[in-house]
């Protein structure tokens, strides 16, 4: 028998917000075989296989109302609210006058709680039909949630009076009057209509809400177990009385209800699966697995019990067992979902091991398949974000998002996308739909005001901010937040009161008192900037900023001994501080002490020996004092223990001073040998090669190297990039390029010289000079600065 609750099945998800819908009558011709399978399948409750029939004869007609109606109705029958969302968006934009796709529309947008959404479709159906019933609910409860009850309830009275006994309306007004505090009268409502009409499963399950909101459990469960006796083939209503007594802690008497589901349901696997993931979050992977396995003997080609198998291994991380099951479901010669679902999983897996091409063409082979297959395009997507190629990720993720147009995830990774790619206006704008879906998420809020910020917008950025300080005052991140913009604004009495604020709400915490110590510091009041330093230190006595700080303005302040005083202290009573140590040596720089001071920094190194910093500080004194063969032995003995690149940039400025070419490249090569997947590395090989040599098969090496760094939208690789194309004298393409850094770091000596020669190789000398000019205006020594020099002075 057909369920009863079809009828009302938009209206139920909306109110009680649980999965099941109804039918859509089709009066279109059966377009295809593909079409009749799904039907047939539909008809028997096989909804997977349904699916995957409706999915194929979409491939033929994409836009066909009827297959979209039926895929919308199996989609939400299998969870899959977002995809039957879609399905109804496009037969929406096809048929500007389908009431019935603006009603669906407007009943998700509700329950995503995008609720302007939901009003404006609820605007176009009253344009199309006022008077009825249906769009006269929606437009209700778009009211009740609004908090407009009156307006709502008279909406639904309006729909009763249209339709007596119309269910969506009474459950709506059950609702309205179970919100404003009228319990009592919404249950005898609601038991009124149950016993005018028995078998509405909807009236029942309204009921059952009511009673567990009334604190009466046992009436609660005996309504649930009543709509189980009305429609017992339905497992949703096992899985929700199973739910309930979840929420209960009647833990076994619901795993009883899951049991008693695959005994009555045999042809049902997902009430196997229920079973299955039911124990595994409840009694463990283990148990579940043992469960599972005699499922398996008896029916050894089934794909759902292999997925969930996989799915125990995978929470066990068992993952050499999950990628073998996952690898026998694909090698299934099937369209199944779960074979779909495999690949996807199994590409995932393989990514997550590092085996990206194998993830890849597994990928492929199901967009090849299917090329609106969502979940393959985000992993090809998250593959292409994770190489850099920020171009094809964001291709990939504006796809996945025209399926799911309101999944924040995605949306944050296509904002990422953007904002690598040096895009922050295009990276704006997918923060903001975070919002409007999330808008109580302090991330998304915080990173648009960290992009307003970027882009200039300082005034905007404190009012995001401002508006989150307003949902949740006395959120840590949000001040800090609103502390740098008052930082980098230098208005140090709003910065200062903000670190006020810090103090306050976090009193036991150090960063109060250390933001208000850079408040005063840059205020130059360094004597409460000191005071305030020490008073962070007391609440966080390990903490490494607040001790720096305080350091630098002793030193301000010109009290060396007091800091030097504080230093020795803290190595007394912790000898193992090399931070300390460090700090020490660097104050005895300041006081032209370079004998403690490079004992200072060798008891750092002595301590940690990891750390880059004091042998950068040591190479410092050995040069300064002429001693080169000293600082090159300490760099070279620091990228012996750290491999650090910035060590590695140190020592080659050294051989490229001295015209030790052959021992700069050797260095650059080493370092990016170690560390091939670091494009710092290869980017600063392939700059020193494009700058410096003279051999054009050394050249042509760079250029095949560069080869990665071409899809990274950074100035420093389009930098390198354009370097080599001037030296191949391809100059429209350097300045292209160029010109691209220029919108990113617009004051840039190296990028201006570098466009100056550009033009000047153009004969475009009039701009040359321009360029050139702001080169050398800056009065900052950088490679190429005695030829822009020369150049210029040629040129004038």
């Amino acid at each position: 028998m057909k369920s009863i609750t079809s009828k009302y099945s938009g209206i139920i998800a909306l109110i009680l917000l649980v999965g099941i819908l109804g039918g859509c009558n089709d009066t279109r011709q059966e377009m295809n075989d593909y079409l009749l399978q799904g039907r047939n399948y539909l008809e028997t409750g096989d909804y997977e296989k349904a699916q995957t029939a409706f999915r194929q004869a979409l491939q033929l007609d994409p836009r066909n109302i009827g297959v979209l109606s039926e895929s919308a109705e199996v989609s939400v029958k299998l969870g899959d609210m977002q995809r039957a969302s879609e399905y109804y968006q496009t037969i929406a934009e096809v048929d500007s006058e389908h009431l019935i796709a603006r009603v669906k529309l407007g009943q998700f947008y509700l329950l995503a709680r995008r609720i302007d959404d939901a009003e404006r479709m609820a605007q176009e159906a009253l344009a199309i039909d006022a008077e009825d019933p249906d769009v006269l609910v929606l437009s209700g409860s778009v009211s009740a949630a609004r908090n407009d009850n009156d307006d709502a309830s008279m909406k639904a009275e309006a729909a009763l009076s249209r339709r007596p006994g119309y269910v969506p309306a009474v459950l709506l007004l059950s609702s309205i009057r179970a919100k404003s505090g009228k319990l009592e009268e919404a249950l005898d409502f609601t038991r009124q209509h149950v016993e005018q009409d028995p078998t509405d499963v909807s009236l029942r399950l309204m009921l059952a809400n009511l009673y567990a909101k009334a604190g009466a459990f046992n009436q609660a469960e005996q309504a649930l177990k009543a709509i189980i006796a009305l429609e017992p083939t339905l497992l949703i209503h096992r899985k929700r009385l199973a739910s309930f007594l979840v929420g209960l802690g009647q833990i076994d008497a619901a795993e009883g209800v899951l049991r008693d589901a695959v005994i009555d349901l045999p042809g049902d696997q997902q009430a196997k699966v229920s079973l299955l993931d039911f124990l595994a979050e409840k009694r463990g992977p283990e148990i579940a697995e043992a469960e599972l396995i005699p499922m398996l003997e008896d029916h050894p080609d089934d794909l759902v019990l292999k997925f969930g198998l996989a799915n125990l291994y995978l929470a066990r991380n068992l993952t050499e067992k999950a990628e073998q099951v996952l690898s026998e479901i694909v090698e299934t010669d099937s369209s199944a979902i779960q074979v779909i679902k495999a690949k996807n999983k199994l590409a995932r897996l393989y990514a997550g091991t590092g085996r990206t091409r194998q993830a890849a063409d597994l990928i492929e082979s199901v967009i090849q398949a299917d090329p609106n297959e969502s979940e393959a395009r985000l992993l090809r997507g998250e593959l292409a974000f994770a190489e850099n190629r920020f171009a094809d990720a964001i291709r990939d993720f504006r796809a996945v998002l025209t399926v799911w147009p309101n999944n924040p995830s995605v949306l944050r990774l296509l904002a990422a996308a953007h904002k690598l790619d040096q895009n922050p206006v295009a990276a704006m704008g997918a923060i903001v739909e975070v919002i409007q879906l999330l808008p109580q998420d302090e991330g998304a809020r915080l990173e648009l005001a960290e992009l307003l910020v970027k882009t200039g917008h300082i005034d905007r950025a404190v009012q995001h901010i401002q508006a989150l300080l307003r949902l949740n005052p006395e959120s840590k991140r949000g001040l800090e937040s609103l502390f740098k913009i008052y930082q980098a604004q230098q208005q140090w009495e709003q910065a200062r009161q903000t670190a006020e604020l810090l103090q306050k709400n976090l009193p036991d915490e150090a960063v109060g008192y250390y933001l208000a110590g850079l408040a005063y510091s840059g205020a130059g009041k360094h004597k409460d900037a000191v005071a305030s330093f020490d008073k962070a230190l007391t609440k966080q006595a390990d903490a490494i900023e607040p001790l720096t700080q305080l350091v630098s303005n002793y030193l301000q302040a010109k009290q060396v001994d007091q800091a030097l005083a504080k230093l020795e202290g803290i190595v007394k009573r912790q000898p193992q501080h090399f931070v300390a140590y460090n700090l020490m040596g660097g104050v005895y720089v300041a006081i032209n002490k370079p004998a403690e001071a490079t004992k200072a920094f060798n008891k750092a190194i002595e301590i940690r020996p990891e750390w880059e910093i004091p042998y950068r500080n040591l190479t410092t004194i050995y040069l300064h004092q002429g001693n080169e063969a000293q600082a090159i032995k300490t760099l070279q003995t620091g990228i012996d223990k750290t491999a650090s690149t910035a060590l590695v940039g140190d020592l080659v400025a050294i051989y490229y001073r001295n015209g030790s070419h052959d021992e700069a490249i050797a260095l650059l090569e080493e370092d990016y040998r170690k560390k091939p997947q670091s494009a710092v590395a290869l980017n600063n090989l392939v700059r020193y090669l494009a700058e410096q040599t003279q051999s054009d098969a050394t050249l042509e090496r760079a250029v095949e190297l560069a080869e990665p760094l071409t899809t990274i939208n950074h100035p420093e690789m389009l930098y390198t990039i354009a370097v080599l194309a001037y030296r191949q004298e391809q100059y429209d393409r350097a300045q292209e390029l160029l010109l691209k850094i220029i919108k990113q770091v617009a004051d840039s000596p190296l990028v201006h010289y570098r466009l100056g020669m550009v033009y000047h190789k153009q004969g475009d000398d009039n701009r040359a000079k321009e360029h050139l000019k702001r080169a050398v205006e800056k009065n900052e020594n950088f490679h190429g600065l005695e030829e822009a020099r020369q150049t210029l002075k040629e040129l004038l």
